[in-house]
């Protein structure tokens, strides 16, 4: 008898933990760029204008070396983007990092990316096709826009 109530909570136990790495809520795509940047700012700005985003050949590939990797998800409730600096080799070669939304309206928002691992930050997202890229400075003097990745 004292095995049927091992039994079934071994069972009750495994269900539990089977549920928990089942999961949905968010669209979540990574990306590991071999490039390095971070930034502290505050700062945040806004612009409204007709923006053309430059072409995914236009990034650029960070010293060797130098990786880094970000990670963006779009949130379905309220389309919401958010970028994760996930670290990487180059973590501390970055002086600065930016990351740019360009909206399917037309509207631009730049904010300033820690570099320390799992900083983030969130912009809101339009209902159509977003653009996210990410730039780092490095410590070498050079500034390089490594990620792009557009959001449906």
């Amino acid at each position: 008898m004292k095995y049927h109530y091992l039994t079934v909570a071994l069972l009750v136990a495994l269900a539990v933990l089977a549920a928990g790495c089942t999961g949905g809520g968010t669209t979540n795509t990574t990306t590991t760029a071999p490039t390095a940047a971070s930034t502290t700012a505050a700062g945040t700005a806004v612009t409204t204008a007709a923006v053309t985003t430059a072409a995914p050949a236009t990034l650029q590939t960070l010293p060797a070396g130098q990786g880094l990797a970000v990670s963006v998800n779009r949130q379905p409730y309220n389309r919401d983007i958010v970028v994760d600096f996930n670290g990487g080799a180059g973590q501390g070669s970055v002086t600065a990092m930016t990351v740019t939304v360009v909206r399917s309206d037309g509207t631009t928002e730049t904010k300033p990316l820690d570099s320390r691992s799992g900083s983030e930050v969130t912009f809101k997202g339009s209902s159509g096709t977003d653009t996210v890229s990410v730039t780092a400075s490095l410590n070498n003097g050079n500034t390089y826009r490594f990620f792009e990745q557009s959001l449906p």
